[in-house]
């Protein structure tokens, strides 16, 4: 089945920093496009004016993918649906069985009807597809170039972490990315010692963290030699300290020129319960790096 890639709009230039990344990964993937906005239920009917709008878009969209050097015809369709914004986008993801949800998620709009970031992670809490959140502008020079070369997988030694590797997996073959796989060691502590006190394995036994990290490269070593049968250029970090996990994630991330960071997520019931906890929550709320979010399987 070919891909298909749902880009969400509401007629603001903030909700459009989506279209950029929608468009490159639909030019390298051959994928159809499907510009959709909402218009919720009101007095005024204005889905004549949301038309035009995504006809505009679409012209500007087909200009990029000949810039781009695609090598097939992008099929772009545009819909507006009516209702809630949320409720409609994941019925309509799920009714044209799209690839991926592509879409703004930083803050209030300030010019179309919707609040992004909360739209954004009302789809993102109930969505079982991939979800990319595109939270800074592109500028119109580094939009003909590739925006998409280095992607970070952080994981956690789990199943359920490696969830989003398999579409990070794509993405990279598609857009030509290198795939850097992260993981943070946090340091053993051990709690125990006379009088009451606590002594740190890591301190005393520093041959026990360095076990930990050896163990842990070997297991990112392993997945980025599958990666790299697959013609995928991989690197493979692993860090260890007291910062809470999520800084330390987006600490390495704004240090090497990250441009998208992969993670899983889980949940049921539109719910959504995070594999990293808290840790994914810090990231959605923290730096403008953005995240690909991958539902795992339950």
């Amino acid at each position: 089945m070919p891909e298909k890639i749902l880009v969400t709009l509401d007629g603001s230039d903030a909700a459009e920093m989506a279209l950029p990344y929608a468009e490159e990964i639909a030019s390298r993937m051959s994928a159809d496009i499907y510009l959709v906005t909402v218009s919720e239920p009101g007095p005024t009917n204005t889905d004549h004016l949301y038309h035009y709008y995504l006809e505009r878009i679409t012209r500007q969209a087909q200009d990029q993918f000949k810039k781009r050097g695609a090598k097939d015809k992008i099929t772009t369709s545009t819909q507006v649906l009516l209702g809630k914004p949320a409720n409609e986008i994941l019925r309509f993801a799920d009714e044209k069985q799209v690839s991926l949800i592509v879409m703004a998620s930083r803050g209030s709009s300030g010019e179309g009807p919707w609040l992004l970031g909360d739209i954004a992670a009302k789809v993102l809490r109930a969505s079982e597809k991939p979800v990319l959140l595109v939270r800074r502008r592109v500028s119109e020079t580094a939009r003909q170039q590739p925006i998409v070369k280095k992607i970070l997988a952080p994981l956690d030694g789990s199943k359920t972490g490696e969830a989003a590797l398999s579409c990070a997996e794509r993405l990279a073959q598609a857009v030509g990315a290198e795939v850097v796989l992260f993981q943070v060691v946090e340091p053993f502590i051990a709690i125990g010692g006379g009088e009451g006190l606590d002594y740190s394995v890591s301190q005393m036994y520093p041959e026990v963290d360095e076990r930990r990290r050896a163990s842990t490269l070997a297991y990112l070593d392993g997945i980025g030699k599958q990666l790299q049968a697959k013609g995928i250029k991989t690197a493979s970090a692993v860090v260890s300290g007291s910062e809470p996990t999520a800084n330390q994630i987006i600490g390495y991330a704004e240090a090497n020129n990250i441009d998208l960071i992969a993670m899983s997520t889980h949940g049921r019931s539109g719910i959504g319960r995070w594999v990293f906890g808290s840790v994914t929550d810090k990231l959605l709320h923290a730096g403008d790096i953005p995240i690909l979010v991958v539902r795992a399987k339950t």
